[in-house]
């Protein structure tokens, strides 16, 4: 933001992470929500393609460029099937999160083919006419809910995409979630996955959680990308 001279201990962290996802991508990890470590993860590898590229070019250093592109390479041939992406390398499912291989991690564009059919497969496996999305058809977390952040999320890619009616439509949703203190939630209990498995967590855990940052946050970048402050 101020074009001066990064601090040398900014520089030093930069080389050691940047060195260690260059090294260690290929590994299995965790995906978003923190599971199946034992699996490769599209979401994951974009991430890290993203962090590469950006310390790439922010340091001149052209062999985490190079390790991006081997990274986007690798999706394209073990995380795409039938056309659209997958939630983990081997599966067949997919999962909310995989937006974020275009909007904003810019593995794929847009508009590209892949991420197109993967978005037709989020809307049609994880979202109701109307609705919020779900993480992922399986998912039995207070029960397998409609996430708000990932509505918005799904909002931000159809502003990127330019369907702004789309995107228009998702953050009417997410504002209608909010309490009257302004409050939005981790999810809402509807059309649950399992709704035998919403009072187990329940019992557990406590509530659903509200306010979460992370929803608020997600909001907040899809007012902003429909509405940029001038």
């Amino acid at each position: 933001m101020t074009a001066d001279p990064l601090p040398s201990h900014w520089q030093e962290a930069i080389k050691l992470t940047g060195s260690y996802l260059a090294a260690l991508w290929r590994f299995p990890c965790l995906d978003l929500w923190e599971e199946h470590l034992d699996k490769i993860h599209p979401y994951t590898l974009a991430a890290i393609y993203a962090g590469l590229r950006a310390v790439g070019e922010l340091t001149g250093h052209a062999g985490w460029l190079d390790t991006a592109e081997e990274i986007r390479r690798f999706v394209l041939e073990h995380g795409v099937q039938d056309g659209h992406l997958v939630k983990y390398v081997g599966s067949e499912a997919t999962d909310a999160s995989l937006v974020s291989v275009a909007t904003p991690y810019r593995l794929l564009a847009p508009d590209d083919p892949v991420v197109r059919a993967t978005v037709a497969r989020i809307e049609a496996d994880l979202r109701h006419r109307g609705g919020g999305v779900h993480r992922y058809a399986d998912d039995t977390y207070y029960g397998g809910g409609e996430w708000v952040l990932l509505t918005a999320w799904l909002g931000w890619y159809y502003v990127e995409a330019g369907e702004q009616a789309r995107a228009r439509e998702l953050l009417a949703w997410v504002e209608a979630q909010a309490d009257e203190e302004g409050n939005l939630p981790e999810q809402i209990p509807q059309t649950l996955n399992d709704p035998c498995m919403l009072q187990p967590w329940v019992e557990k855990w406590g509530p659903i959680a509200r306010p979460l940052l992370w929803s608020h946050a997600m909001y907040l970048i899809l007012l902003h990308a429909l509405d940029p402050a001038p």
